[in-house]
């Protein structure tokens, strides 16, 4: 998960990292990182969404979302049902399909909208950060903080 403003979030199975990155170029960036403890609340609640990947859609996903956008009165498509199927990898995924739902993303306009113990943390990993980027980049860091 990751925010505008250089915030991520980021899970794998059995740990979690916060991050705050400030973009040197496209390709390079300076910042902090804290890894979260395994009782993270946060972590486990954002563990629970359905996973990324991709989902092949048939004729008929299609007209159900369509319906669901247009208020008709035939039954729509929820599209929770859709993230509920087990994602594939583009190997596995028909020729046939000629739709292809890639998601879910996760973002936030700020992490600390998550949870007071992830504001808490941001707020010291900013500072971090920002230090940092004073430190190894001084011209630069002049120009923006």
């Amino acid at each position: 998960m990751n925010t505008p403003r250089g915030e991520m979030l980021v899970l794998s199975s059995d740990s979690a990292f916060q991050l705050k990155l400030i973009p040197l170029n496209p390709y390079e960036f300076t910042g902090a990182g804290v890894e979260l403890p395994e009782s993270s609340e946060t972590a486990e609640s954002i563990r629970s969404s359905p996973e990324f990947g991709l989902r092949p859609l048939d004729e008929s996903d299609l007209h159900g979302i369509i319906n669901s956008l247009t208020g008709s009165s035939e039954p729509g498509l929820n599209i929770e049902d859709i993230l509920k199927r087990t994602p594939l990898s583009i190997e596995d995924i028909s020729p046939k399909a000629s739709h292809i739902l890639r998601g879910p993303v996760l973002t936030r306009p700020d992490l600390g909208s998550l949870s007071p113990e992830l504001l808490k943390r941001q707020i010291s990993l900013d500072r971090s950060a920002e230090r940092t980027f004073r430190k190894r980049f001084p011209e630069r860091a002049g120009m923006y903080f």
